[in-house]
Order: C-alpha cells, then structure tokens, then sequence
C-alpha cells in the first residue's frame, strides 16, 4: 500500500480482497486510524503506537497579529506563525521524534490548511503535516485551554521525553505570554500558565525536558520559578526576540539525528540555531537567549529573598543606602526598553544590578550572584547587551505613570510574598523622594569654533550637594526655534539629550563639557532618548518613521571606544495587543527615515514633528559632527531616580564660522 498525504489527512490506499472476516476486520482498522474532520477533543482518541518515539514535543502556537498582520504592498499575511510550521516540517526526519501543534489566537492563517475560525491540533512527524483534531474555538489566553492541549498531547503521543514551546507574544513578568486576537488580546499570565501545567500535571504526571518560549522577554526569574515544578530546564530570551524567532529546522534536526539528548543539550541546539538564525537575517545586534535549570531556582529565591531583606533592614539605619540602590538600578541593563517611558518592560538583568550594590551588601549579593550563576548553564549575548546574564527580574524603575497598576499585577502571579513586599518598599520610597531640584545658573555660552580650536565660556548650574543624591541622570539638551525669524512665537524644537556632562557631585556643580557638536546620522539631525544602560555602554532610542512606520531606532554607544551602532528598529507595544513588538527591523540601504522631534510652544502645546527625511546609504555613519550655523538653546535635564525632571534655564547661543 501507498500513503499519501491529501488536504493535510494521511489516508492510505489499496485493494478491496473479498467479503470474508479478515476483510471486515481490514475494512474496522482502516475506519479506526481515518479521523473525522468535525471531530472534537472528546472523540480524537488514538492507541499509542507500539514503539513510542523518543520526544513529543508539543507546540501551543497563538498566531495573533504575527500571523495575520496584512501587508498591502505584498498582498500577502505577515506569516510568520506559518513560516516556523514549515521550519518544523524540514527539520523532522525519523519516527523517535514528533511535533504536535496547537493553532488558535488569530483571524487569518497564510498557511490554508489552517482554520482561524476554531483551535485545532496538528502532528508533524517525519516531515508530514497531519490534521489531527479540530476543538472548537478556544481561548489560547486560559489556563483550561493550555491544560486540554498538554493532556491530551501526552494522552495521545506517549514518549520518553517531552518539551513544551509557547510561541507569540511575550511581556515579561507583569504581562505574562500571548495575545488572543479573537478573545479580546487575552493573555497567559505567569499564574494561569503554571496553573494550565499543575492541572495537565495531575492528569499525566508530565514532566517537561524544556519548556521554551518563542516570545520576548520570558527569561527572568519569576517565569523559571513559578514554571519549575513542570519542567527541567527554561528556554526563553531576556530581550525582545527579532520577528524571525528560533530556528526549528536546526534544532528538530539535530534533535532527530541525536533524540536521546536531555533537556540542557536540546536548549543548547536552540540557541545556537537561534544566534545563526538571527546572523542570517542581519538581526543579530540585540539578541539573548538562556538555558536555565530550573531546580535550582529555589536557591535563586531564597537567595534574593535574604538580598531584599537585608537591603530594607540596611536602608532603615542610613537612609543614603536608598539612593545607592536607586542608582544601581539605573545602571543595570534592562530588556524592552523605550522612547516612552509608559511602554518600559522595567525588566532588569538581576546580576547585574546585584553587582552594581554588591559593595555595600558583600555577603547576600555574593550567594545570589552565585545562585544565579549556577542556574544559568548557557546563554548568548550580542552587541546591544554584552553582559547578559541569562536571567531578568520585574523592577520598577522607568514605567512610572504605571507603577501601582504593575505592582498590582505582579503581586497576583503568586512569586515571592517577600520580594513583592521589597517592591512596594521600593515604590513608596522611591515616589517619596521625588521633589523637585532647586537650582541656580551662572555663566554664559558666547562662542564660535573652528576645526582646530573650540572657546567658550562654560554654563555652569549649581545644586545642594544633598538634593543631588536623588539625582539619577543630569543631560545637556540643546534646541532651535523651528522658525528662527519668527523666534518665540514658533515651537522649540529639541534636538535631544546628551551625556556628555562635566559633574562635581560633591560640591553640586554642573557645567557644560559642549564643544558645538551634535550627533549626526550622515549629515541629518536625530534626536537621542537615553533608555538603559550598564557597564561601559549606553543604549539610546532615536524616534522616527521607518519607511512610513513610526518605530524608536536603537541606538549601542560603546563608552570606552565612543562609538555608536544602530541595533535596529522597533515599533514599541502593540496599540491592540498591549504587548512589545516581537521584531527588530534591521535598518537597510535604501530605507527612508524622518527623525521625530519634540516641540514645545510657550503656551504648554507639545508633541513630535517630522525633521527631514532621508534616505539610508550603503554605509551607516552615526557620529558627532558640527551644528550648522544659526541661534540654539541649551541647558540641563535633572531626572530624579522616582522620574521627576527638572529643568534648568535655557540660555541662547550662536553658532557661526
């Protein structure tokens, strides 16, 4: 006999023998194996094959906009759900391992074997994709739906090994995994995702080899501690993942060359096969990906449980201690950051920020850096963020028109009852201190430059030593008036923040360390937005439009070497998701981009407008370069660690040959 593959069924074809008892018992095996296509969970029943396949790897895959997002230009559905399918489909060679899907959480699929009208379940082994149950329509955002699936999985394709892969949107610890298009953009929160796997858990005694997610930001600790029971090793990224995601070719196929490996060597394949991945596509800048062991989370916990304890117990004798931890924060590299502070993750590297207060709390930071380091057994850093460390945590920091909100929903995903109580410690304290700065400015910027020489006369402003202590950022900023004849009565235009600032902290006095120049994108005015940084590097977010698209450019300044490489383009949180972007758009040849620029009018009106637009070269120069001539402002931003902004007294300058 012959198997096909028709519509997506395997069916097979023969000869019809005769009317005798092993005829209709032929005729009662074949009905057995040929599945109905309005077929329900409660009657898709199959027997375990007699010789169990190594792994069953089950794949909840909520489209959502990443597969139905049109495109006019291509006529055509973004896909991208659908391209991993066929990943899938190449890389599975064998009968040891074997691939089931769950499609759902979309209003259209590119690939039409798929219906976006219900959930159904798909089997892909050996390189075929097989129809194997429709369920109806289901919400992909319950933990009832996760759990039915997982099940029903293990019910059906018994195995040695098993992994799970979530694959959509992620949003870190408060927003939890996925978007349902078709039930209001319901997510998976991190307590109704372990809530889904103790249920499927309890039916079937599963235990996953990896449990992976395909998605942005679902590398931190509260994600491997609250999953840990359900599984042996956490595959995720702290950053936000480029559209393109793993590569599954390479992962299943070395998986169905080597299907005795264990759970640490499979999430090694995957982040290998990811980095290449993302080499490939030229997305390779501002990628991570671990693999966390996950029993040794519970040392993790206890270990920044005792961190958090004695920093509230520290701070309470020496009050200084708070704006030392402030600071730490805000030189901790953080994931899913941007322009607009509403829409930070404020998922930070936790070794990182423990080794940024590690001086003043030696004994508590060392055994969590060392827990830390023990539960990460590999991970992959890029340019954007050199320093990764495998693991994030929620922190509060930048996000601050949404703290109560966020605090809100942490403390519901039922992590450390101690760490949330540090939290809202945090918080109080951090919007306790939030005065405003009093400041007085002296000096008078009148000057001209050439090539060879700069003079100036230094714009200085003083502050109480006392109130700089609460100070986290201080930023030259430099404006024009948009029409120079018309002076006040046009918007001011700001052409952005920069760092480089002169500081004496101890005697509270700031000048300016300004020589005429400003950065430049081969000739073109941008503007900078600071949005993280960590040790020896900054990360910045350029806003413009990218090819029609409003996107925040970002941006990697290298301190030691004071140089700046363009990551790529995001386009921020979805407006109807609610969650971040899963692609960072790489910046080509050719590409049309207009800076966005904040305006002000003396009356209070403010926004963005467009600067002017142009076009990408073969070659990206981002660097300083001098301003043209004309009348500029300049003065100094003040940004508080609770957020507040002081600004100082702006005064006029002219810039001439």
């Amino acid at each position: 006999m012959v198997a096909h593959l028709i519509g997506g069924y395997s069916v097979t074809k023969g000869k019809w023998i005769g009317f005798g008892l092993l005829g209709l018992l032929a005729l009662f095996v074949i009905w057995l194996f040929i599945p109905s296509e309005d077929t329900d969970n409660t009657n898709v029943k199959r027997e375990a094959a007699e010789n169990d396949g190594d792994y069953t790897i089950l794949v909840y895959m909520n489209g959502s906009d990443l597969e139905s997002e049109y495109d006019e230009e291509s006529d055509s559905y973004y896909g991208a759900a659908s391209s991993d399918l066929e990943e899938m489909i190449s890389g599975l060679s064998g009968d040891r391992v074997r691939v089931l899907v769950e499609t759902g959480g979309t209003l259209a699929w590119a690939d039409e074997r798929i219906d976006a009208e219900q959930n159904q379940r798909w089997l892909i082994e050996d390189g075929q994709f097989t129809h194997a149950a429709d369920v109806g329509l289901r919400n992909i955002g319950e933990a009832d739906t996760l759990a039915d699936f997982v099940a029903w999985g293990v019910e059906q394709y018994p195995a040695d090994k098993y992994a799970l892969i979530f694959w959509n949107h992620g949003g870190g610890s408060v927003l939890g995994f996925g978007a349902d298009e078709r039930f209001d953009y319901d997510s998976l929160t991190l307590d109704e995702l372990a809530a889904g796997l103790k249920t499927a858990q309890m039916s079937t005694d599963v235990s996953f080899e990896v449990i992976g997610f395909d998605a942005c930001l679902m590398a931190n600790v509260e994600t491997a501690s609250l999953l840990s029971p359900y599984g042996r090793y956490l595959v995720a990224s702290e950053e936000l993942e480029p559209g393109h995601g793993w590569d599954y070719t390479a992962a299943l196929s070395r998986l169905s060359d080597e299907p005795d490996a264990d759970g640490a060597t499979l999430g090694r394949w995957i982040a290998d096969g990811y980095r290449q991945h993302a080499e490939d596509n030229d997305q390779e800048k501002n990628i991570t990906l671990s693999v966390v062991d996950m029993s040794r989370m519970e040392r993790v916990v206890t270990a920044l449980e005792a961190f958090a304890q004695e920093v509230d117990s520290g701070i309470s004798v020496d009050r200084s201690g708070f704006f030392s931890l402030a600071n730490g924060r805000s030189r901790a590299d953080e994931y899913g950051s941007s322009s607009t502070p509403e829409e930070a993750s404020d998922m930070v590297d936790l070794l990182a920020f423990v080794r940024n207060v590690a001086e003043r709390y030696p004994d508590t930071s060392k055994e969590l850096e060392n827990a830390l380091q023990d539960a990460v057994v590999y991970n992959i850093v890029s340019v954007g963020h050199p320093d990764a460390s495998g693991l994030s945590i929620y922190f509060p920091h930048r996000n601050k028109i949404n703290f109560d909100d966020n605090l809100q929903r942490f403390a519901a995903i039922g992590f450390s009852d101690k760490y949330v109580e540090f939290l809202h410690w945090y918080v109080s304290g951090l919007l306790g201190n939030s005065e405003t700065v009093e400041v007085s400015t002296s000096g008078q910027l009148n000057f001209s430059y050439n090539e060879e020489e700069d003079e100036y006369a230094p714009y200085e402003v003083y502050v109480d030593p006392e109130e700089l202590e609460q100070i986290e950022q201080i930023y030259a900023i430099v404006s024009m008036y948009s029409d120079e004849d018309a002076g006040e009565d046009s918007p001011l235009i700001y052409l952005g923040y920069d760092h480089y600032v002169d500081v004496d902290w101890e005697e509270g006095i700031i000048r300016d360390d300004f020589t005429g120049e400003w950065l430049m994108w081969d000739g073109n005015f941008v503007t900078l937005d600071l949005v993280s940084q960590g040790d020896g590097f900054i990360r910045y977010a350029i806003p413009a439009k990218l090819n029609g698209k409003d996107v925040d450019i970002l941006v990697h300044y290298d301190v030691e070497e004071e140089t700046f490489e363009v990551l790529g383009a995001w386009k921020g949180l979805g407006s109807e998701t609610g969650m971040p972007d899963k692609n960072i758009i790489p910046i080509r040849e050719g590409d049309r981009i207009v800076p966005q620029f904040y305006y002000y009018y003396d009356s209070g009106e403010d926004g963005y407008m467009d600067g002017d637009e142009f076009v990408v070269g073969d070659t990206i120069d981002l660097e300083y370069d001098y301003l043209p001539n004309g009348s500029y402002l300049y003065g100094f931003s003040l940004v508080s660690y609770s957020g507040e902004e002081t600004l100082t007294d702006f005064i006029e300058f002219e810039l001439e040959d």
